[in-house]
């Protein structure tokens, strides 16, 4: 059976991720503590982003994610970088998102300037997640909400929010709120990640969200949000199984990353080699 809304996205080789720090995370988040930097490509300087670019374009890349550790104020440090994103973009001419964390209306524009064309925006309004999981100690909620406001009014084209669930140890505690609060800017897209009790993290040993609750905050943004629903590449391969089954059934999402194969072919879903969050207006070069 063939499920015409919901398609599957497979960013892989077309649409690699790249970390600008290498393996260093200085912020070192309870859930991650740098794990999920290990497999990114690693371009540590601006000479080493060109060349590694260079390199998957070659074998078959049109887009990239350029990631990266977060510094103590909760942002990817990309400044030094953003002369040569503008040559990869000129000379190379693929889809660039940027993962970069909290802005200020300087880089939003800097950001705009160099080219890049999706930032991928998380946010968060939990004060107990931003201060005790995502160590930004002298972070409020007001602070991701204000850099979201920045970036749709100044930085680049697209601005793809993306909200976490269960990073309160597993609990779903303020995500309704952000989803509340994000729609009012009416974006193009919403993704859901959800988290992952990942090996040697502080969080390791708490529980995933449940089911039924990733459920049921993915069915209130749908009643209230018109445009494409999204469930990320970040969330555990056992919910998988047990999650987006029921997500493709319902039709709630359009867009699911990297389902399993056997969830791909029971449905008939359609795959798209591409980041989840790649705006319509530029998928074909995937397709």
């Amino acid at each position: 059976m063939s499920m015409g809304n919901v398609k599957a996205f497979i960013p892989g080789r077309k649409f690699p991720d790249i970390s600008i720090t290498g393996l260093s995370c200085p912020l070192n988040c309870a859930y991650c503590e740098a794990y999920y930097l290990h497999g990114m490509e690693s371009a540590p300087t601006p000479k080493k982003l060109y060349e590694t670019v260079r390199y998957l374009v070659k074998k078959g890349a049109k887009g990239v994610l350029i990631s990266g550790g977060f510094n103590l104020e909760g942002k990817l440090p990309i400044e030094p970088f953003l002369n040569i994103i503008r040559e990869i973009k000129r000379d190379f001419d693929i889809v660039i998102s940027v993962h970069q964390g909290l802005v200020n209306r300087n880089l939003a524009e800097k950001l705009r300037d160099a080219k890049v064309d999706i930032v991928d925006y998380e946010v968060i309004l939990d004060p107990f997640v931003i201060k005790n999981v995502k160590n930004l100690k002298n972070k409020e909620p007001e602070d991701y909400i204000k850099s979201f406001e920045i970036l749709e009014k100044y930085g680049p084209p697209y601005i793809a929010p993306h909200i976490p669930l269960g990073l309160n140890y597993g609990k779903i505690v303020h995500e309704y709120d952000v989803i509340d609060k994000i729609i009012e800017f009416d974006p193009y897209i919403l993704v859901f990640l959800i988290f992952i009790p990942t090996k040697g993290t502080k969080m390791e040993n708490s529980p995933m969200p449940e089911p039924k609750d990733i459920i049921n905050v993915i069915k209130y943004a749908r009643k209230k949000f018109k445009r494409t629903l999204a469930l990320g590449c970040m969330r555990p391969w056992k919910l998988k199984y047990l999650v987006d089954p029921y997500l493709i059934e319902k039709d709630l999402v359009e867009r699911i990353t990297n389902p399993p194969k056997s969830v791909i072919k029971k449905y008939g879903l359609e795959t798209v080699e591409a980041c989840c969050s790649v705006p319509k207006e530029l998928l074909e070069r995937f397709i």
